[in-house]
């Protein structure tokens, strides 16, 4: 998997792999959790295509979506994400992914303008 430039928010390393999908990727924070399966809540960050980062803190009930913190230099926000399918895999994680990513891509839209604010600030 290409890691492009990506900022130091969150480990590059730490890519699933087999989560590309139209530049945007979906990595682990932290180490990933052994067993048992299913999960019900975890931490993971995604890629935009420009290489900025978000964190997830996704669970499998509650709202659809819940800023947790706003933008930053080095990230767009961390966010609360319900999946909606049952994670019992990392190829769960990468499904309720590809599930949410319409939604991701529009929280990354919504703080578009805020990213270049931070560049004309120098941080």
């Amino acid at each position: 998997m290409s890691t492009r430039h990506i900022e130091d928010a969150y480990d590059a390393a730490k890519l699933i792999e087999g989560s590309l999908l139209d530049g945007w990727a979906l990595g682990y924070v932290g180490v990933p959790w052994p067993g048992p399966w299913p999960k019900v809540n975890g931490d993971l960050f995604v890629v935009d295509p420009d290489g900025w980062q978000a964190g997830i803190a996704w669970e499998s009930s509650g709202p659809e979506v819940r800023e947790i913190s706003s933008a930053s230099a080095t990230r767009w926000g961390v966010y609360q994400i319900r999946f909606p399918l049952p994670v019992m895999s990392e190829r769960d994680l990468v499904r309720n992914f590809v599930a949410v990513l319409p939604m991701l891509r529009d929280l990354r839209a919504s703080v578009a303008a805020t990213r270049a604010s931070f560049a004309l600030k120098g941080e």
